[in-house]
């Protein structure tokens, strides 16, 4: 099934005058298959902030210990001593806990 083809599925279903179970039923598409493609849709359709690296050049005066509230918006945010900062938005946990993951070994 392509997305145009789960596009046009959906508004048939929503114009059916029948329960979705019954629809699916008779245009032969499992609800599992159905689920599937709702949950990518959404997906798709909710688009994830995006995180602002910010990168500045080392200064020769006393170092500034970076700040986690700076950043204000939701997620975790990796401060490094170097000043580096990581910024995982809300979403992203599985990457963070990735990217924790592979450098502990």
């Amino acid at each position: 099934m392509t997305k145009s083809e789960f596009q046009n599925l959906q508004h048939r279903a929503a114009s059916s005058g029948t329960t979705l179970k019954e629809f699916l039923r008779t245009e032969g598409v499992a609800y599992s298959t159905y689920n599937y493609w709702d949950k990518k849709m959404k997906l798709e359709a909710t688009p994830l902030p995006m995180a602002p690296i910010d990168i500045r050049p080392e200064s020769h005066s006393s170092p500034v210990l970076p700040s986690m509230n700076e950043v204000g918006l939701p997620g975790v945010t990796l401060a490094f001593p170097n000043g580096v900062r990581a910024h995982f938005g809300r979403g992203s946990e599985h990457v963070l806990m990735e990217v924790l993951s592979k450098s502990m070994y």
